[in-house]
């Protein structure tokens, strides 16, 4: 196991660590705005070489920030047979294959493993070990090209004017999967290797970056090669692909940003190729190839906005995904009658900011290359018509941060919300965040590290799951564990959304307590000014190496009446309670739960009865006369014996 770095303060063998949350219902990126499934992991941020930013989501989407002045880069995401996430800048491809930039420093996956967020600074000791072939991590089964039998294949590249191309980049693989290995090309478009009879996949793209006087093309597919008892040549000719490319009605939209990737599986076999298109730069699909026994991928993605300072906003998100093979004609054009569009009033929960949105379409019939995600510049509050690919197969992640941001762009105080849906074609509306807090699952886990017996936790004492996922960013409090009465470890002024208790633990089976208490509020947010939670549970003791979850559930309130942390003052207010855990770990089952109100942040409490029907319950609310605000408090006993106590003051307003 990977030494953990340590920050933060430590007391009584406890140590809070910063930079690896494991998650609850709602976790928003401080960065950029989160991802989150329920459960998921927070996302995690690497600053590569260039400056430019890569966000890597829970589901494996990827949201990438140009560095300032470097807003038309292009990136290439090639595909690692260890699965590792690599992005590589356009105009740094070349000095890594001549060997004047390392790799290393733009495999996002391995930088994060490492706990590295700044790839430049990363110290020799933290990179990756593996030899790379080119671009990726080598993970060749045998050296193919020592073998005696082996024969030259000679490869030419050319663009769309018949030159050699400004970049490329190029790998072949047995099609049964054991060999595999990257192609120099050369800057007259040329390249070779030695490979011994057989059938190969050759993977490729290439590029021109765009001029002032000329658009930048980019041009990937895969070419399907036999290799027999002599020498073998192999043109790509750009001449042969077909243009990908969007229209839409709104004759003054915009192209904010695009994504295209083609993927081929077979069994164990992923081979793949990718890139994040700049605005300058068009792209090209070769034809697909002839392998019968590979499952062919394409997967086409684009932003496109208003205007800037457009009377009526809006924005397209647009996913093209195809699990069956290439497109005929991936010349797109769409009706906005065939979309989801969805009238979005964007609230603040109480300063307003600059917020950013991040949008992107999972095909959830087969994951096809990487996820998608372009930051959009969002006001809080604003409104703004949003346009989404109406597919059933295509599960949409919609997500908005908003905050005080420190010199680094790290978000310091705010929030972060998202909501997961299947769009339908027809128009709908949304208000984000919805709001309503109550808590959010947490991720408690043990694990037996060389010997050691390690316990860690992740804790939102205030978060909404009102069919969201809403974390507030900046509050502070404190956490304890202590087992049979005894403190076991304790940690003061942590970062709720960012640290973790990381502690030893005794080896054999107790029962545990673990609290929280929100000590600083977030000085951006009117709501959840106050909140605590604690848990007392049963611990077995004895992973031996194996990393188990612990459940540790909560009771999340839901609302429809609740919009924009508010719902109606008058009237019969009717909630909804559900028990729910971290998405990944054991379930578990109600056995008892109940529900208290406030409307004097806390001061007194009103038991109010509730209607349980397994590990949901409804309740209503007839609010007095006055009230303004409306705190609540939760507990329930899971089947596990697992007893949870949970209040936040200032769930949500009344109007």
């Amino acid at each position: 196991m990977r030494q953990l770095k340590r920050t933060g303060s430590a007391v009584a063998a406890a140590a809070v660590i910063a930079g690896s949350v494991f998650a609850g219902t709602a976790a928003a990126q401080a960065e950029d705005p989160a991802p989150a499934a329920e459960g998921a992991a927070a996302p995690a941020t690497v600053t590569l070489p260039t400056g430019d930013r890569v966000t890597v989501l829970p589901n494996g989407s990827k949201a990438i920030e140009p560095a300032a002045g470097r807003e038309d880069a292009s990136f290439i995401t090639p595909s690692s047979p260890t699965g590792d996430v690599i992005v590589v800048p356009t105009d740094r491809v070349a000095a890594i294959q001549s060997g004047d930039e390392d790799p290393r420093r733009y495999n996002v996956s391995e930088l994060l493993r490492a706990g590295e967020s700044d790839a430049a600074a990363a110290p020799e000791s933290e990179l990756d070990d593996r030899a790379y072939a080119g671009l990726v991590p080598d993970t060749s089964a045998a050296d193919l090209t020592a073998a005696e039998d082996a024969q030259k294949l000679a490869v030419t590249v050319l663009n769309r004017d018949g030159k050699a191309p400004d970049g490329a980049s190029m790998y072949w693989a047995e099609r049964s999967g054991t060999g595999f290995d990257a192609i120099d090309i050369d800057e007259n478009g040329n390249g070779s290797t030695a490979l011994p009879p057989g059938e190969y996949v050759i993977v490729v793209d290439f590029w021109d970056d765009p001029t002032e006087a000329n658009r930048g093309e980019y041009v990937l597919g895969m070419i399907s090669v036999t290799i027999g008892d002599g020498p073998a040549e192999l043109v790509v000719d750009a001449s042969d692909a077909a243009p990908i490319s969007v229209g839409v009605e709104q004759p003054d939209a915009e192209l904010l940003d695009a994504i295209v990737t083609i993927d081929a599986r077979a069994g164990d076999v992923n081979l793949g190729s990718g890139n994040f298109l700049s605005t300058q730069t068009d792209a090209f699909l070769l034809p697909e190839p002839d392998l019968p026994e590979f499952e062919l991928g394409f997967n086409y993605q684009t932003v496109l906005t208003s205007p800037e300072g457009a009377p009526d906003p809006y924005v397209y998100n647009l996913a093209f995904v195809d699990g069956s093979g290439y497109p005929e004609d991936p010349a797109y054009t769409v009706a906005d009658d065939d979309l989801a569009t969805v009238e979005t009033d964007y609230r603040d929960l109480g300063t307003p900011f600059a917020g950013r949105t991040c949008d992107y379409g999972d095909y959830t019939g087969r994951q096809i290359g990487m996820g998608f995600c372009r930051l959009v510049p969002t006001a809080v509050p604003s409104e703004r018509t949003m346009y989404y690919t109406a597919d059933p197969e295509t599960v949409w992640g919609n997500l908005l941060s908003a905050g005080e941001r420190d010199e680094s762009g790290r978000m310091i105080d705010g929030f972060g919300v998202d909501y997961r849906t299947v769009f339908e074609p027809g128009t709908t509306e949304r208000v984000m965040p919805r709001g309503g807090l109550s808590a959010a699952p947490s991720e408690t886990f043990r694990i037996n590290d060389a010997g050691t017996e390690v316990f860690g936790a992740v804790v939102y004492a205030a978060a909404g799951g009102n069919d969201e996922n809403l974390v507030l960013i900046g509050p502070k409090g404190n956490m304890t564990l202590s087992r049979d009465g005894e403190t076991i470890a304790s940690a003061e002024g942590m970062d709720f959304y960012r640290d973790r208790l990381f502690t030893e633990l005794p080896a054999d089976a107790g029962r545990y307590t673990l609290a929280a208490d929100l000590t600083q509020p977030s000085t951006t947010s009117v709501f959840g000014t106050d909140a605590s939670i604690e848990w007392s549970f049963d611990s077995e003791g004895g992973a031996v190496d194996e990393f188990v979850n612990i459940p540790l559930p909560v009771v999340q309130l839901t609302s429809d009446a609740i919009e924009g942390g508010y719902a109606p003052k008058r009237g019969c207010q009717e909630i909804t309670l559900d028990l729910r855990t971290y998405e990944y770990g054991p379930d578990v089952d109600a056995v008892d739960m109940t529900f208290e109100v406030s409307y004097d942040d806390g001061a007194t409490w009103k038991s109010v009865d509730i209607d349980r029907d397994g590990d949901t319950a409804t309740a209503e609310l007839v609010h007095p006369r006055g009230a303004t605000w409306v705190s609540v408090r939760m507990t329930a006993v899971d089947d596990r014996g697992t007893e949870v106590t949970h209040t936040t003051i200032r769930s949500y307003g009344l109007k």
